[in-house]
């Protein structure tokens, strides 16, 4: 009797350390992502110009036990047969769903009266929306200074929600907005809708800040490649750093959460706080973009292959928080000015920079 209660004694402390450990390393996180370049207006109001990448909007839950679910199923195949990760509990990182939409629109939101809209029209970007469920699966090395992350987004192009929206703004004068109401969505990409879909894989690596038994830290430097197929087949090539009161664990994470539609990482460790500056460059290689050139559904106002720029530049500057409340519960608030270069060459004056703000809000426990 004295024997089968130790064994019993000692499976209860084996089963009960090992849920232990997963409530430890187990951390759930839901927020909210909103770009939008109105918010430049507060910085010069000629920022402002409610162009190019006009707003997006995105719903985020993370959770790791998600990652064993069937829904992540083919992320865990697409880690296995291709990079070779074999799952076990401890290897995924984060889990995380996206519930989010993007709007895209040229310099002339259209205007009925103007004789010269054909020629703007044409040698501009084209209205795009884009609605998408994203998923992505992260995976963290032994060493916690690599970080790989399997994204999908399946979602459809060419419905009405941007438009509706945008037109609801203009007509009714929201924030002050004065522009013309958008006279072009009837020329929009996939007019109508068409399913889409993005497969993305990211790594990152972590070159200076390691935590080396010390959590506290001040500055971290970051790189990452990233490749896309799908919507977007492209690759990428960037270089994160963060400077201020930080947590080490914390240091993958991607500021532009919307335009590059992969999600942010942060692993679970203690509920230290943090306050810090935070800034990045990607550069981008392009062979198709949907957004602009169109799918597989005639589009009167597509670009061509020859008219994409085939490399682009991204920048972000900001500052980041988190703030520990109780237990391991915590609030993250983020903001940064975003930049990107001339997506594609058309006439002269319609090639230009873009900009935007990010704001993200999460709320972890």
């Amino acid at each position: 009797m004295k024997k089968h209660f130790l064994i019993l004694f000692l499976m209860f402390f084996t089963v009960y350390g090992s849920l232990a450990q997963e409530t430890e390393r187990s951390l759930h996180r839901a927020g909210i992502v909103v770009d939008q370049d109105y918010f430049l207006k507060f910085v010069k109001p000629s920022y402002a110009t409610d162009r190019n990448y006009t707003m997006g909007a995105g719903l985020i839950y993370q959770d790791k036990k998600l990652g064993r679910t069937w829904v992540f199923t083919p992320h865990r195949f697409l880690a296995k047969t291709i990079f070779g990760i074999n799952l076990t509990d401890s290897s995924i990182n984060d889990a995380t769903i996206m519930l989010a939409n993007t709007t895209f629109t040229p310099e002339y939101l259209g205007n009925l009266h103007d004789p010269v809209s054909e020629f703007k029209r044409r040698n501009d970007r084209p209205f795009s929306n884009l609605n998408f469920i994203g998923s992505s699966l992260g995976f963290l090395d032994n060493s916690g200074n690599e970080l790989l992350t399997i994204g999908i987004n399946i979602g459809a192009i060419g419905l009405n929600v941007s438009k509706a929206v945008q037109t609801t703004i203009h007509r009714d004068h929201w924030f002050g907005n004065t522009a013309d109401i958008p006279y072009g969505w009837e020329g929009q990409i996939s007019k109508g809708g068409e399913p889409t879909l993005l497969l993305t894989g990211k790594k990152d690596w972590l070159l200076i800040g390691k935590s080396g038994g010390n959590d506290v830290g001040f500055f971290q430097l970051s790189t990452n490649a990233e490749v896309r197929l799908g919507y977007y087949i492209s690759t990428g090539l960037g270089f994160n750093a963060r400077l201020g009161l930080l947590d080490k664990k914390n240091w993958a994470m991607n500021t532009l959460p919307m335009a590059n539609a992969t999600k942010k990482f942060t692993r679970l460790n203690k509920n230290l706080g943090e306050v810090y500056l935070m800034a990045g460059v990607k550069g981008n290689g392009w062979l198709y973009n949907a957004l602009l050139m169109g799918q597989f559904r005639d589009s009167p106002y597509a670009l061509s292959f020859k008219q994409l720029n085939k490399a682009t530049l991204d920048w972000n500057l900001g500052f980041g928080t988190k703030i520990p409340t109780c237990g391991k519960h915590a609030i993250r608030l983020s903001a940064m000015a975003v930049g990107r270069s001339p997506e594609f060459n058309t006439v002269s004056e319609f090639n230009r920079w873009h900009s935007w703000v990010s704001l993200q809000a999460y709320y972890e426990w």
